[in-house]
């Protein structure tokens, strides 16, 4: 027995190792970008390879620059193939020309050596690429980051000594503090304003990608007047889903969109489904805002439906999205707010506008109760608020308040929901009737032991 046993182990050894390099030399190549400089700047985007032989493949660099038309080759036409390192890494000059810093798409392909990527200049990237490895990385169009309603945005910008429109529209986006601001009751201001010849708009874009949520907008600017030729959006997007494969040509777009698209005669406000040109993928209607000083509104995103409400004063408008071939599936897509010009047309008032919103909320317990739909106004709060809870089977439930390190503050209710609209007020203080400090806390409507939370701004 003992004599078989050393022999034996090598061979089992040996047949480990040989599994185990069959293992390696089956697995796909891959790329992977290790860092990419920010938008604005000049530093250079390194990357790594894995599960290929590195003397016969290179990488193919390509940047997108909406103001130069499409994508270019990096480092350089004459140079369109990055040598991969020793240690599996690569390394390559991604801002040779002038504007391109700004350019808001990189992808980067593996390829062996033997093929010549396609000079490209200004027009889009061939699907014969796509058959080999790749990494894309998008950064959003400006750098400067504001704070609101506890999320990090990032404010569009346009280049350029003389401001290059860029979409939608085109337009000329402006990220100065006249233009994008919070004001000292937690309220965001856009605006559409002209600066010498030009007319100027404003775009957020926030940071974190939220997904299958609720997200919920209060605003308090007279959205039902805006002229007919201005358009106040707020939606989902997504800059590098047309680079996915199969692609999303679509951007995982889902629209609030308050406009009259420079028809005075038109209603005011639209749901909208990407594509719109599919018939039911909008919904219009008309808002009449008089005498009312703010409007929530609100789109609740699952896997199989969207359901966007609008609330103004005692009037609401509900729509209910189940076609499931376009319903979006999450992945890097933003939550964006812009204030832009139909086609880039003056107000046909030639007056300069502002929207104001009051608030931006979304469900942080991403796995809620879906057939129960929750609405808190007014938000910022000063003196206290209303909760809504809209509800389609009877249950138990738990409101309360607590700040952000989870301290318990007030309880609101404790009760059974009845079918239908509940409504409870929390008069803006603590159990023992104490007035809570301006911040940002969090409702809380636990179910059993299912707990959904929704921010709120004290003011």
């Amino acid at each position: 027995m003992h004599y078989f046993l050393g022999p034996m182990k090598k061979l089992l050894t040996g047949l480990l190792v040989l599994l185990c390099d069959a293992c390696f030399t089956q697995t796909a190549p891959s790329i992977q970008f290790n860092v990419v400089p920010d938008w604005g700047s000049s530093h250079l985007l390194q990357g790594m390879v894995h599960h290929t032989t590195l003397s016969d493949h290179g990488v193919a660099v390509y940047i997108f620059l909406e103001e130069a038309g499409g994508w270019w080759n990096k480092p350089f036409a004459s140079n369109p193939v990055t040598s991969i390192q020793q240690d599996s890494g690569f390394t390559t000059n991604i801002a040779t020309a002038a504007t391109d810093p700004f350019a808001t798409k990189i992808i980067a392909f593996l390829v062996p050596l033997s093929f010549s990527p396609p000079v490209i200049s200004g027009k889009n990237l061939p699907e014969t690429l796509f058959s080999f490895p790749y990494v894309a990385s998008c950064r959003p169009h400006g750098n400067r980051i504001i704070s609101w309603s506890g999320f990090d945005w990032i404010v569009k910008k346009s280049i350029g000594s003389s401001l290059l429109p860029i979409g939608p529209g085109p337009n000329i986006f402006n990220d100065n503090d006249s233009m994008v601001w919070v004001d000292n009751q937690q309220r965001l201001h856009l605006r559409i304003a002209k600066a010498g010849n030009d007319w100027h708009c404003s775009e957020l874009i926030c940071k974190s990608s939220l997904g299958y949520n609720r997200y919920q907008f209060d605003i308090g600017s007279r959205i039902d007047l805006l002229d007919c030729n201005i358009i106040a959006g707020i939606f989902t997007w997504d800059d590098c889903s047309p680079l996915a494969r199969p692609p999303n040509m679509y951007f995982r777009e889902i629209d609030f969109e308050f406009s009259r698209w420079g028809n005075a005669n038109n209603q005011n406000s639209q749901y909208v489904i990407q594509p719109y040109t599919v018939t039911g993928n909008v919904n219009r209607f008309d808002m009449n805002l008089t005498g009312i000083d703010h409007s929530v509104h609100s789109f609740d995103w699952t896997s199989d439906s969207i359901i966007f409400k609008s609330t103004w004063g005692d009037s609401s408008y509900t729509w209910k999205y189940l076609n499931s071939a376009y319903i979006p599936v999450p992945a890097n897509e933003n939550i964006r707010i812009n204030f832009h010009l139909f086609s880039g047309t003056p107000p046909s008032d030639n007056q300069h506008a502002e929207l104001i919103l009051n608030s931006f909320m979304t469900t942080i317990d991403k796995h809620g109760d879906k057939n129960t739909h929750v609405s808190i106004f007014p938000n910022p709060v000063e003196q206290g608020c209303q909760i809504e809870i809209l509800s389609e089977r009877p249950k138990d439930i738990e409101i309360g308040i607590i700040d952000l390190q989870g301290k318990f503050l007030r309880k609101v209710f404790a009760g059974k929901l009845k079918v239908g609209s509940n409504r409870f007020e929390w008069n803006g203080r603590t159990e023992n009737e104490k007035r809570i400090k301006p911040g940002l806390y969090l409702i809380y409507i636990r179910e059993k032991s299912e707990t959904n939370y929704y921010k709120i701004v004290k003011i």
